[in-house]
């Protein structure tokens, strides 16, 4: 099925080259998905014309699925007005809202002007929140019941209110002042006696955010409680809308896409299509600090140049002793940060998860240093220079597990993101005081 779909974007692809129109038959029978990578893989010409030539929406949907990196909202400045007006009302509000706001004002504004007046204020509505919060995520498409109606009613009102709407996975329940009393399934409610009323329905312990809650701790909230949608409510509890699992999906992909960018040391403002200089701009800072890294261990090894001189052959275990640790500091940054975003840690826990890197350190220490320490010793016929490198590997490894777990955790402590900064810090403990450690015990031992 996989190979079938490839070939149908590929021979898509072909044709397009040759001939918009022959392609248009086949472009109709692709999924929206298909078509959005078509998009995102030819030119903005060629774009433009297919978007003029699908049906509305057929447009939109194809549209609403391509990657934000492709910056989708530019097909809207390439049509019409009037054309991205009717793209705009097909779309959920909150795709709309999502590339509206990414639009200069002067075209927003002659988009805006021709569409629905409804349409209008629903869109303004989601564009006022943050878009890294559950208001900038949300969709204020929501099937909500008052209180008062029995089961009959309900039922009749869910029938007319579906017609609307693409799909819903549960029934809000509200007040007169419209604040959230609570969610009853469709399930219950079928199951129901037809005199209940709606609000008798409803279940305990509802599960709920507020709109400035950020986008990544409601994607942990969903995931936690296996939520297909997740209502959000304003300051007074009033509902504003609902997240959907799509949306959520959405959110790890741009989560995770953003913490392995950091973790990289480049800017989370670097598009992973933009051009050099963007790059340039986002990575140069990062190098600098690792140059001014380096620099200091560097200076570490020259006060150590009169060891160097007499026992030349310590230098060739000085990248494998830093390399090694390197990883396993690489291995314990990776395991905390990725405890810090899914499950979280506690103060009270810092404790045990520094301990565990740490003995997890050295009894690989003691492994690999009885390992490169023994071919120190046959490479040299000197049993001191392999202790040397045994216990440099030893405590080499459990600095790394140390830095690689202590460093993203005292960056969380001040607020700072573990992502950003952690690994450049990391490799310059690692190389320091790995370095310092070789030589030290070196001078110490063999002069």
């Amino acid at each position: 099925m996989a190979r079938t779909r490839e070939q149908n974007i590929e021979k898509v692809k072909s044709i397009l080259a040759d001939s918009l129109e022959h392609a248009k038959p086949l472009l109709k029978r692709l999924h929206p998905s298909d078509i959005a990578r078509i998009l995102e893989e030819i030119s903005p010409d060629s774009r433009r014309k297919i978007v003029r030539m699908l049906p509305v929406e057929l447009a939109s949907e194809a549209i609403s699925e391509m990657d934000y990196e492709a910056n989708p909202e530019e097909i809207l400045s390439t049509l019409s007005p009037e054309r991205a007006a009717q793209i705009i009302e097909e779309l959920d509000p909150d795709d709309a809202a999502d590339l509206l706001s990414q639009l200069p004002s002067h075209e927003l504004r002659l988009i805006m002007e021709r569409i629905s007046e409804e349409e209008e204020q629903i869109i303004t509505s989601l564009m006022a929140y943050d878009e890294d919060t559950a208001g900038g995520i949300m969709t204020s498409e929501v099937l909500k019941l008052p209180a008062f109606l029995t089961k009959r009613q309900a039922i009749d009102a869910v029938v007319e209110i579906s017609e609307e709407m693409e799909d819903f996975y549960a029934i809000y329940i509200i007040d007169d002042d419209d604040k959230l009393l609570g969610v009853v399934p469709l399930k219950r409610l079928i199951q129901a006696k037809p005199w209940i009323k709606v609000g008798e329905l409803v279940l305990e312990n509802l599960v709920k955010v507020h709109h400035q809650t950020d986008q990544e701790k409601v994607a942990k909230i969903m995931k936690e409680y296996n939520l297909a949608a997740l209502p959000v409510v304003g300051d007074e509890g009033e509902l504003l809308g609902r997240v959907t699992f799509d949306d959520v999906i959405d959110v790890f992909e741009e989560e995770s896409t953003e913490d392995m960018l950091k973790l990289a040391g480049v800017s989370e403002d670097e598009s992973l299509r933009g051009g050099w200089a963007n790059a340039v701009k986002s990575r140069l800072p990062w190098l600098l600090i690792n140059l001014c890294t380096a620099s200091t261990a560097g200076f570490v090894i020259s006060r150590f140049a009169n060891t160097l001189d007499q026992m030349v052959i310590i230098a060739s275990f000085m990248p494998i002793v830093a390399g090694v640790a390197g990883n396993g500091a690489t291995q314990a940054l990776a395991v905390t940060i990725r405890r810090i975003a899914t499950d979280g840690i506690l103060s009270r826990q810092y404790l045990s998860v520094i301990t565990k890197e740490l003995l997890v350190g050295f009894i690989n220490g003691v492994l690999l240093g009885l390992v490169v320490g023994g071919i120190a010793w046959s490479l040299n016929a000197n049993p001191m220079l392999g202790l040397v490198v045994t216990l440099a590997m030893i405590g080499n490894l459990l600095i790394a597990g140390f830095a690689g777990s202590a460093i993203p955790l005292l960056l969380q402590r001040l607020g700072v993101d573990p992502a950003v900064a952690s690994s450049i810090l990391m490799t310059a403990f690692t190389d320091i005081l790995g370095y310092t450690l070789l030589l030290g015990l070196g001078t110490a031992l063999l002069l």
